[in-house]
């Protein structure tokens, strides 16, 4: 599982050290990180009239990584679907929540399934992937995105299933999105805290015209399933969502945030104080950091895609360009400072994963046929 590591701010001295250093528990820190083509300036991510700013620098970022051609294979029968979440098994190897079926997937090094699960037709729109302390895997359904008659009744729920495949509980109820205590809006990704409570964000865009427009929000159940509270609302504040997307903790145990429609990372302390926003990691779809705080950070939005979105959002509601200026791909960045030191072209995965080794399982939701991996999974790593 992913960790966290908390920055600590001491002296303005600390500051120049070039990266985001906010003091918890006080008023966040506006100091941004450098620009990575202008290390004497900070770096916001926008341009003076609030819209997203090109940052040159992004092309001569290294990509220190290659992708594995024709890694992994189906069984004979299967067809690829979208695919956004994964699991490392650290050895080479990554359990997948998958849009088709089996839904649950455990591919081993050689690419080869190995063992599966998930009930046919249990899962409209699979969307939130974790694992607990005890070695259960929680998966979420983030129901339909419009309003296909087909799908209207199911969705917005998250199961708990033991190692072996058994679903141990579900949280939410089939087919109602809301944001309440025993139930989900549209739940998009999970993590388990210190004390083993689970957390997940809830509110995905697209959604169906008969879900609420409203609600964004992160919220909190004990690993037993008994709802604890929620965190922040739909808006473009500090501590506010509008569709947290991927959820990450770093050594020292801050929570990450990818704020997908606010263009942005949120960052919070231990106990959910707001610390600060990052917005020089593109339209986060998901973030992932080890334990060594490497941060990576997955735009499968930015640029060249015509998307629909909430009203309040900087781009509007209306199918429009969403973060202009900016590069689908993955970011490679620290979680300590904000610096950011890579950048891998040339894909646009929506969920991802990275194992201790810093190989990359990035996930592709269209697109896939032309993949050099053969399908909806790729798997990236370190050039030596």
């Amino acid at each position: 599982m992913n960790r966290m590591h908390v920055c600590g701010v001491a002296a303005l001295g600390l500051a120049l050290l070039g990266g985001v250093q906010a003091v918890a528990r006080q008023a966040p820190a506006q100091v941004r990180p450098p620009s990575p083509t202008n290390p004497a300036g900070p770096y916001t991510g926008m341009a003076p009239d609030g819209g997203a700013r090109v940052d040159p620098g992004r092309n001569l970022l290294p990509n220190p990584y290659r992708l594995v051609i024709g890694w992994p294979t189906l069984d004979p029968g299967m067809k690829w679907a979208g695919t956004t979440a994964f699991l490392p098994d650290n050895k080479g190897g990554v359990w997948m929540l998958f849009r088709g079926e089996p839904t649950i997937i455990h591919f081993n090094a050689a690419g080869k399934i190995v063992q599966s699960f998930g009930e046919p037709k249990q899962f409209v729109h699979s969307h939130g992937f974790c694992r607990d302390s005890d070695g259960n895997v929680w998966a979420g359904d983030s129901g339909p995105s419009g309003d296909n008659p087909a799908e209207k009744g199911r969705g917005f729920q998250v199961f708990k299933f033991s190692p072996e495949g058994k679903v141990l509980l579900t949280l939410g109820k089939k087919g109602v999105s809301q944001s309440g205590p025993d139930t989900f809006l549209g739940p998009t990704a999970c993590i388990q805290l210190a004390n083993g409570d689970m957390l997940f964000a809830d509110g995905h865009w697209p959604r169906p015209s008969y879900a609420p427009q409203d609600g964004d929000r992160l919220v909190r159940y004990t690993k037993d399933g008994q709802y604890v509270r929620d965190y922040g609302k739909l808006g473009t504040g500090p501590g506010e969502f509008m569709g947290p997307h991927g959820l990450a903790l770093d050594s020292q145990g801050r929570l990450f945030v990818a704020d997908r429609s606010n263009n942005r990372l949120q960052i919070f302390d231990r106990d959910m104080h707001y610390l600060d926003s990052w917005r020089h990691f593109g339209r986060p779809s998901g973030v992932w950091i080890l334990k060594d705080d490497r941060m990576f950070v997955a735009d499968s939005e930015s640029g060249g895609l015509k998307l629909g979105g909430p009203k309040e959002s900087i781009e509007g509601a209306a199918p429009a360009y969403r973060n202009i200026g900016w590069k689908q791909g993955i970011w490679l960045g620290s979680a300590k400072d904000g610096s950011v030191r890579g950048f891998i072209d040339g894909t646009n995965p929506e969920g991802m994963a990275v194992d201790e080794k810093g190989t990359i399982y990035a996930g592709l939701t269209a697109g896939c046929p032309a993949s050099r991996s053969g399908g909806c999974l790729q798997k990236w790593v370190p050039v030596r």
